[in-house]
């Protein structure tokens, strides 16, 4: 009796898969006759050819007064001038009205911030060499106008002159007249 019931439970189960997977199997031979498609034909795609060019032969009909374009290098692509970075137009204008009314600590941080995000502005090197001067921190300032003239362009002779002037004005309160007048000099000749 027990080999019966264990023979009719094995039975219903085969009905019950077989009941599952025939439209799985009618599903799955759908799908793959689908990736089958069309009959093809053995040609190539058509290639449109573009307006006055001449189109190279397919391989092996080559003839004698077969052309091919010439080469024309690509234009050359057009490169916009960086803008002025408006965060550190703020700044500056910051570092401005704060050294005008005589928070020099806050100028500096102000600077300092810009220069954090152009490190290779020269005007914002001489204006912080300007507000150290104003803090009588004169070896900073030597090394500050150094770094603003270093980064400055031949052109930017103003910029220049003001560095020398400031580097004068150092080397004079650290006691150091000859360097003084030397870096006077410099500047009288970028006026």
């Amino acid at each position: 009796m027990a080999r019966s019931t264990s023979n009719h439970t094995s039975r219903a189960l085969a009905t019950i898969v077989r009941a599952a997977l025939v439209p799985f199997v009618f599903a799955a031979t759908l799908v793959l006759s689908g990736c089958g498609g069309l009959s093809r034909s053995d040609r190539p795609a058509r290639v449109e050819e573009a307006r006055g060019t001449v189109a190279a032969p397919a391989p092996g009909t080559a003839t004698a007064d077969t052309q091919i374009a010439a080469y024309s290098p690509p234009a050359e692509p057009q490169i916009a001038r960086a803008q002025p970075n408006r965060a550190v137009a703020v700044l500056l204008r910051r570092a401005e009205d704060q050294q005008r009314s005589g928070d020099l600590d806050a100028a500096t941080v102000s600077l300092e911030r810009a220069l954090r995000i152009t490190p290779d502005d020269a005007l914002l090197w001489q204006r912080l060499a300007g507000v150290r001067m104003a803090q009588h921190r004169h070896e900073l300032v030597l090394q500050l106008a150094a770094k603003s003239n270093a980064l400055a362009k031949a052109d930017e002779r103003g910029l220049r002159s003001e560095n020398w002037r400031l580097i004068a004005q150092s080397r004079r309160a650290l006691g150091d007249g000859a360097g003084a007048r030397e870096a006077e000099r410099q500047a009288a000749a970028l006026r």
